[in-house]
C-alpha cells in the first residue's frame, strides 16, 4: 500500500511539474487564449487566485500570532510562578533597586527618561522592575551597600 501511495504521489508531482513547465514556457497571449477557449474570465480567475493567496498568507500569520500569544502566556505564567528573595520592606527594595541602577548602568536610560532621578517610581514599580531583573538573573550581580 505504501509503494502505491508513493508511486501515485510521484506521478502527481511529475504532472504538476509538467503543468508548471507548460505555464512557465507559454506566452501571455497563449495563456489568455486558452482561458477564453475554456470560457473562463481572466479577471475572475485572477481575483480567485488572489483571494486564495490572501487567505493562505492570513492563515500563516494567524498561526504565527497564536504561537506568539502562547509563548507570551507561558512567559507570564513563569514570571507569576517564580519566587524571588527580594527585601521585605519598600525601603529595602528601593535600596536594592538603586544599587542595581548604579551597578548596572546599561539599564539607567530606560528608567531616567521616564522618571527623573527615579523619584517618580512607585513602590509597586520598583518591585516589578526588581522581579524582571531577578528573572534575568541580574540581581545576583548586585551588591547592596551596608548601613553605616
Amino acid at each position: 500500500m505504501g509503494d502505491k501511495a508513493r508511486n501515485d504521489s510521484e506521478r502527481l508531482a511529475r504532472i504538476i511539474d509538467g503543468l508548471g513547465d507548460i505555464i512557465l514556457n507559454a506566452t501571455d497571449d497563449e495563456i489568455l487564449q486558452s482561458a477564453l477557449e475554456e470560457n473562463r474570465n481572466p479577471a475572475d480567475t485572477s481575483a480567485r487566485i488572489k483571494g486564495i493567496l490572501r487567505r493562505a498568507v492570513r492563515s500563516q500569520q494567524q498561526v504565527e500570532l497564536i504561537a506568539a500569544r502562547a509563548g507570551y502566556r507561558r512567559q507570564v505564567a513563569a514570571m507569576a510562578e517564580a519566587t524571588f528573595e527580594l527585601p521585605k520592606t519598600n525601603e529595602g527594595r528601593r535600596t536594592l533597586f538603586m544599587a542595581a541602577m548604579s551597578q548596572l548602568p546599561q539599564f539607567q536610560p530606560a528608567f531616567t527618561l521616564q522618571n527623573r532621578d527615579f523619584k517618580d517610581l512607585s513602590d509597586e514599580d520598583i518591585e516589578v522592575q526588581l522581579r524582571k531583573m531577578a528573572l534575568l538573573d541580574l540581581l545576583s550581580q548586585v551588591k547592596v551597600p551596608e548601613d553605616k
